[in-house]
Parts: structure tokens; C-alpha cells; sequence
């Protein structure tokens, strides 16, 4: 089973990369995504994982830019697969791949040479020309997700 999903979170890691037999680049990585809520007891905090896969351009521009702790918007398909563990006990994996996604800032990276800086300061890692190519690839390619405060609150 799948469903179209969007996912904002931290990269929990910096992306793997490999290609595949038909010559395809993969990346893949993983994505945490922070829950509070409040309970009798007070408050409680989860942390759900998300395995991501990328293929293609997509996945060598994240190959390049994407870093652990980097904020981001994954738009893709899910997939939910159940397995069994080394112990035996049953365990169940969080599959997206990816359609799209969005650079939402840079974590909590010490600052990178000065060029980098500026790049940063208007709205992205990525140099331009790179994103107008990913931008005619993209479906939401219509809203601009740069300066938006998503909040953490779920």
C-alpha cells in the first residue's frame, strides 16, 4: 500500500549514495519528524523516522547539499513495510520516495565561506542554475517555500 504524503523534518543523516544497475543515482537517507503533546502526566515527545529515497538529478543535488540536521519539505510516495528483526520481533518501516522537496535552511551548520553565506542569506545552498532545473522537474514548483516559518507543533 502507498499514499502521497509531504513530510517536514531534520535529515537524520547525510545522504548514502550508490548507482543502481540500469546506471540510476540513488540517495538515500532519513528524515525525523519532532510530535508534542500534552498529556495527564505532562508532556510527551515523539520522533518519527521517515527512510528517504531519491533518484536521478534529484538525488545528486541532495547527494551535494543535504546535510544531517538540515530542515526540509519531502513530498512522495509512501509506503509502509512490515519486517522481522535479527530477535524476531516484528518492526515496521516508513518508505517515501521522493516527487519533490524543498531546502527549508540550513540546520545547525557552522557558517561556510562567505560566497556560501550570501547564497544562503537568498534563500538557498543551491546555485541558481541548478535550481531553475529542478524547479521545471518539481509539481509545486508555484509556491515558493522559502521564508516560510512552518511550526514545530504537530
Amino acid at each position: 500500500m502507498s499514499a502521497k504524503v509531504t513530510i517536514i523534518g531534520n535529515l537524520g543523516r547525510n545522504p548514502e549514495t550508490r548507482i543502481n544497475a540500469n546506471n540510476t543515482f540513488i540517495a538515500n537517507f532519513s528524515i525525523a519528524v519532532n510530535h508534542q503533546r500534552k498529556s495527564a502526566t505532562g508532556e510527551v515527545k515523539k520522533t518519527d523516522w521517515y527512510n528517504i529515497t531519491a533518484t536521478g538529478r534529484q538525488a545528486e543535488v541532495l547527494a551535494e547539499y543535504a546535510r544531517k540536521g538540515d530542515p526540509m519539505l519531502v513530498e512522495g510516495k509512501q509506503s509502509v513495510n512490515p519486517w522481522t528483526d535479527r530477535e524476531g520481533n516484528a518492526r515496521v518501516s516508513v518508505d517515501v520516495l521522493v516527487s519533490d522537496f524543498r531546502f527549508l535552511g540550513m540546520g545547525n551548520r557552522n557558517a561556510e565561506p562567505e560566497a556560501a553565506t550570501e547564497t544562503v542569506a537568498a534563500g538557498s545552498l543551491i546555485p541558481e542554475d541548478i535550481r531553475e532545473e529542478l524547479a521545471a522537474m518539481t509539481a509545486l514548483e508555484d509556491f515558493d517555500y522559502s521564508g516560510v516559518n512552518f511550526p514545530a507543533v504537530m
